[in-house]
């Protein structure tokens, strides 16, 4: 799951909701959906959730819902699988501040650069930028410019 080697999984938990994670510090990655016309079938967020110092429970939602308990280095394979792509518009992204990062959960190597607005011409994250019809063109926008685009559509 998530591209973690079995020999970093634990065990998986087939009841979904088996760690208490109140309190506890938690990382949030989100699905970036920027192609608000794609219908996605799978997980669109995964919280992971620190228990012991070499043990971690992954649990995530969506369509599919679950979790797992990873080692150290099943984090940090979840972590270079997901986040440490080099697309200029993520597939996947933090919904955790990088300064409020737990020191046992890596930070990305290059965080997503921003993008310019095609209607525009201003600089939106790529985690925020909205790309219709991705698949066959190309055209990027801010949100503000999609509200009005997406009218004309």
């Amino acid at each position: 799951m998530f591209n973690i080697s079995e020999s970093n999984i634990i065990e998986q938990d087939e009841t979904w909701g088996g760690f208490e994670n109140e309190g506890q510090p938690q990382v949030r990655i989100v699905r970036n959906q920027a192609d608000p016309t794609m219908i996605v079938d799978g997980v669109d967020g995964i919280s992971v959730t620190c228990e012991s110092t070499n043990r971690f429970y992954v649990e995530y939602w969506g369509y599919l819902a679950g979790g797992l308990w990873a080692t150290r280095d099943g984090v940090s394979e979840l972590k270079q699988n997901l986040l440490d792509d080099q697309d200029d518009i993520p597939g996947w992204s933090l919904s955790t501040d990088l300064d409020e990062l737990p020191d046992w959960f890596p930070a990305p190597e290059n965080p997503p650069s921003p993008v310019t607005c095609t209607e525009c011409g201003s600089e939106v994250s790529g985690t925020k930028v909205v790309t219709p019809y991705s698949g066959e063109l190309q055209d990027r926008y801010c949100p503000d410019c999609w509200v009005s685009v997406r009218e004309d559509l």
